[in-house]
């Protein structure tokens, strides 16, 4: 009997203790409500096994007519947030959103989840826990809900997990959650978030060694190659490789811009400079300075060469530099190939991918200089200095002023005609300035003459730009009308439709085959490919026989939704082209450049895209 009764004291101690843990447990998981909304953490897995990465989801229950807010809310609303308090080495990726609904009030589109939703996050435990019975994984979350009214919640949320050494079995209450969250993920994470982080790298390359070739960059290596030509073998080297820091740390600002305004709530992608007026103005204007020099209206004095090195780099390669800087500023209106899924994967990563994806930009924009400036063999085949040089100059001018013209064409679009006739009248007394500082302003006159020339110069052109910029400030045109639907009010070609997310549901609904084209005035291959393939008759005669419905998304603004079609399909750049044929549930994807025999194809069926942006 005392044997028996100890037996049974122990037993008794032992059930007492795991039902005190399960109890435990279950308060540490207990699910918190705040308001119209009940919030907790859900694991994928019944248990963590040590350096093995897992996954836990926020889970927010809302009250029927209730609504939280996705990662890009839209007119109103705050995005959900998910602050980690992880224990020692612990680490959790950023959160990972399944596709938004869509809600519309009183004109204002906003995006969010109604009656259920979990937010994804993957945690990576380090291997050292095989000492450790649990793991207690703490986060605060925080939404705004809204119905009519809105309230703001938070909750300061607990999850405990055993850590086991096998492989963990799949939770049996959250597994049923998870697998239909999945499939809402993968819809809100288009082939962008799946193709890889090594793939994005090797896209990104690739696409900035393209970027060589398009007419924004083209002009600004050739004059770089004129520079190499007049170096010596180890100076040219020196030259690439400044140029080649000068292209990186360009892209390194980029990449940090959209990094902190994205995080702030702004979508921008590539290009987002130029849906600035006052970035366009002083655009156009530096580059019509640059053409002006480059036909031999002024020169650049040796006392300014040698203050900033910007002539050649003949003293300090400081211009090589700046050539690489430069050559990044004017490609931005364009996007090469593979560009686009690239940089979409970047923004919509984490800061390690999105610097990784924009070096990898940068290398290759610059490689092909940098490749002739650190090989003798291939630098000595350049031709030898001469009087083609300045010819070459000259010529190398007039795509300056083609890229001037370029810049008024953007600059129209955003603010109207009454801004370019501004510009063009800073431009006016620019160009003054700059024959002011030629006739007067060189080595050979007098000090005083110099001084007195060099100011009046700086007044014209700072003033005229001035003017301009000021105009731009203060016009109304600058903030071109949307409709409540979120469409630009003004599409200057009939044969297409202003683009809106809720004209495409209503069509697709219809089962009207659909393409739509999203685009800016500041984006050089959209403008190429409207010309060549989309303008193109037999082009547009298939599209009437077949019904289809071309909208036109104009991002040349900073139009968010625009940018949230774009980030819907793993872009942050324009142009992107859809066509959903009749009855599809998914659209096909074009390339980034355009041929009549590529839309055709698609049209029929034969498509040269890659896959589709949702899976």
């Amino acid at each position: 009997m005392h044997i028996s009764a100890v037996r049974l004291h122990i037993l008794l101690i032992l059930l007492l203790s795991f039902s005190g843990a399960i109890a435990v447990q279950a308060e540490s998981n207990r699910a918190i409500r705040s308001g119209p909304v009940e919030a907790r953490l859900v694991a994928e897995n019944e248990s963590i096994k040590p350096g093995k990465t897992f996954t836990v989801a926020l889970l927010l229950r809302m009250d029927p007519g209730w609504h939280v807010y996705g990662k890009n809310p839209g007119d109103s609303g705050l995005p959900t947030t998910l602050e980690w308090h992880l224990p020692a080495g612990f680490s959790a990726g950023p959160l990972q959103w399944p596709v938004a609904q869509r809600f519309e009030t009183h004109g204002l589109i906003t995006y969010g989840y109604s009656e259920q939703v979990l937010l994804f996050a993957d945690i990576t435990p380090p291997s050292g826990l095989r000492d450790i019975n649990e793991v207690t994984l703490e986060a605060r979350a925080e939404w705004l809900a809204c119905k009519t009214e809105c309230l703001p919640g938070k909750a300061d949320l607990e999850l405990v997990l055993p850590v086991r050494s096998m492989e963990p079995a799949a939770d049996a209450e959250g597994e049923g959650l998870f697998r239909s969250a999945r499939a809402l993920l993968q819809r809100a994470g288009p082939s962008s978030g799946g193709i890889g982080f090594f793939l994005a790298l090797a896209l990104a390359f690739v696409g900035g060694l393209i970027l060589n070739l398009m007419p924004c960059v083209l002009p600004v290596i050739s004059l770089k190659v004129i520079s190499l030509a007049r170096q010596g073998v180890d100076r040219s080297r020196r030259q690439g490789l400044l140029f080649l820091a000068g292209v990186l740390v360009s892209f390194w600002i980029i990449a940090a811009a959209l990094i902190i305004l994205r995080a702030g709530g702004q979508l921008l992608g590539w290009g987002f400079q130029l849906q600035n007026p006052v970035v366009v103005i002083i655009a156009a204007v530096i580059f019509f300075i640059i053409g002006l020099n480059l036909f031999g209206v002024f020169e650049i004095g040796s006392s300014l060469t040698r203050l900033a090195g910007f002539a050649a780099g003949r003293k300090t390669g400081i211009g090589a530099f700046l050539s690489g800087l430069f050559a990044t500023i004017v490609a931005t209106p364009c996007t090469a190939p593979f560009m686009g899924v690239a940089i979409g994967y970047a923004l919509s990563h984490g800061v390690p991918e999105s610097l990784g994806v924009f070096t990898a930009l940068g290398l290759g924009m610059a490689s092909p200089l940098l490749a002739l400036s650190l090989f003798p063999g291939h630098a000595g085949r350049l031709p030898k200095p001469g009087p083609w040089m300045e010819v070459l100059r000259q010529v190398m001018g007039f795509p300056m002023m083609a890229a001037v013209v370029w810049m008024l064409f953007v600059l129209a679009g955003l603010c109207g005609s009454p801004a370019v006739i501004m510009l063009l009248a800073g431009m006016l007394a620019a160009g003054l300035g700059a024959w002011i500082w030629g006739r007067w302003g060189g080595l050979e006159r007098s000090r005083r003459v110099r001084i007195v020339s060099g100011s009046l110069a700086c007044v014209l052109i700072l003033g005229g730009v001035g003017c301009a910029i000021g105009y731009a400030r203060a016009s109304p045109a600058c903030a071109p009308e949307v409709d409540a639907a979120g469409a630009r009010s003004e599409v200057s070609d009939a044969f297409w439709k202003a683009w809106s997310p809720h004209e495409v549901e209503l069509l697709r609904q219809q089962g009207v085959p659909v393409f739509i084209d999203f685009t800016a005035r500041w984006c050089l291959s959209c403008q190429v490919n409207e010309r060549i393939a989309l303008g193109n008759g037999s082009v547009r005669k298939r599209f009437e026989d077949l019904g289809i419905v071309a909208l036109k998304a104009d991002w040349t603004d900073r139009d968010d939704a625009v940018a949230r079609g774009l980030s819907e399909y793993g872009r942050a750049s324009v142009p992107l082209y859809l066509y959903f044929p009749r009855e599809a549930k998914e659209p096909e994807i074009l390339p980034e450049l355009l041929t009549p025999r590529i839309v055709l194809d698609a049209l029929e069926g034969r498509g040269h895209g890659g896959p589709t942006g949702r899976p």
